[in-house]
């Protein structure tokens, strides 16, 4: 009841500008108190849980102007933020169809209703209203904001990159990161198909756009790996290095598949120097001792990965130097380690590895557009001793 009440003071702030607004010229009027009956008489139906009563009583409302349609767009998103969207849509429509409302109310009741069919998730509807007020000339920021937002959601990479490049004046905030992922998408799509060529076209597009896309780099060092074009791989994952360090277990093993495959072993050894130097995740540590112990054995390995986790501890870490140690263990004090093992790694798999810093959503593979929120570029390597 209490969020109801939060809910309704809209209304009942638009029901009572609207009794202040006409009373002093109509206070002995019919018709005014005909209105101020039937608005006290909705908002009971509303207080009373009798949403249906409410949206009739306010839909068969003859006589609408600008400051009763104030009440109707407050009713009508107030079912919209209750989850209740057809009887959104209802009022909303109804407002619409009042013959002789002042041009901008109506052009406030169409972007409403273009909202309610959006939140329905009646797109295509909702995309014809938006492109009609663009139309018209009203609310376009707004309407150019929720079009490109359905691209997103449609996955249409082509009409959200016509959008953003040509009417990205109308949208206020930065689009050039937004291009460069919707490039990156088109990009996966023609790798899907095996159309490489078109792939590298839509990377360069996506970094014409936003040179600083590690996305872009990540994913051309993937397709020049694939096609044994070492140096390039090497040269994009280490651009993705210097660009988002935290993506570093994202392409540490592909990165050692590309140097090796050079057959370059005083590269190879001295970007695993680089590595030693400094603090690592723990996907960089574990896969640069896998690389040590190809390379010199596993005692130098061992010690390394001993280095690098005393330098930044992790529950993975802990969980795989205790399996290390498991081998070493006297017989009688054997099972209390591996007792200890399972259950870190219990606690290991329970954690998620990833987290979306707007929305908070948690997952255990990284998304470049948040699946819970939709914002690009939010979704982060969890750093720390729960985490890399």
């Amino acid at each position: 009841m209490l969020n109801l009440l939060w809910l309704l003071l809209p209304v009942a702030a638009a029901g009572g500008w609207f009794a202040a607004k006409r009373g002093n010229s109509e206070a002995n009027s019919d018709t005014f108190w005909d209105h101020a009956s039937n608005y006290h008489r909705g908002l009971n139906f509303l207080l009373n849980e009798q949403q249906d009563k409410a949206v009739e009583l306010f839909v068969n409302m003859t006589d609408v102007d600008q400051e009763t349609a104030e009440t109707h767009l407050a009713l009508g998103n107030m079912f919209r933020r209750r989850g209740e969207v057809d009887r959104a849509i209802r009022v909303h429509q109804s407002l619409m169809d009042k013959e002789d409302l002042r041009a901008d109310v109506r052009a406030d009741a169409l972007f409403e209703l273009a909202r309610d069919y959006d939140t329905a998730g009646l797109l295509d509807r909702s995309e014809k209203l938006f492109r009609q007020m663009i139309e018209q000339g009203h609310n376009v920021q707004q309407a150019y904001t929720n079009l490109l937002s359905i691209y997103e959601r449609e996955r249409d990479w082509p009409r959200a990159i016509e959008i953003a490049t040509q009417y990205g004046n109308q949208i206020d905030k930065p689009l050039e990161p937004l291009i460069a992922h919707y490039y990156c998408e088109l990009a996966q799509t023609a790798i899907n198909e095996s159309n490489y060529e078109q792939a590298e076209t839509h990377l360069e597009k996506a970094l014409y756009y936003c040179s600083d896309c590690a996305r872009a780099n990540v994913m051309w060092g993937e397709l020049a790996l694939q096609q044994k074009d070492y140096a390039t791989a090497i040269d994009r994952f280490e651009s993705v290095e210097n660009q988002r360090p935290e993506l570093m277990p994202e392409i540490i093993s592909p990165l050692f598949e590309a140097l090796v495959a050079s057959e370059n072993d005083k590269a190879l050894r001295a970007y695993i120097d680089r590595i030693r130097g400094r603090f690592n995740a723990y996907s960089v540590i574990k896969t640069t001792r896998n690389m040590i112990e190809k390379l010199d054995g596993k005692q130098i390995a061992d010690d390394f990965f001993k280095e690098q986790i005393v330098k930044r501890p992790s529950l993975k870490g802990l969980r795989d130097w205790a399996r290390g140690q498991l081998a070493k263990s006297p017989p009688t004090e054997r099972e209390k380690v591996e007792a200890m093992c399972d259950m870190l790694d219990q606690v290991v798999r329970d954690k998620p590895s990833y987290q979306c810093t707007h929305c908070g959503f948690r997952g255990q593979s990284l998304h470049w557009r948040c699946p819970s929120c939709g914002h690009w570029d939010t979704v982060q390597t969890i750093i720390g001793a729960e985490g890399e």
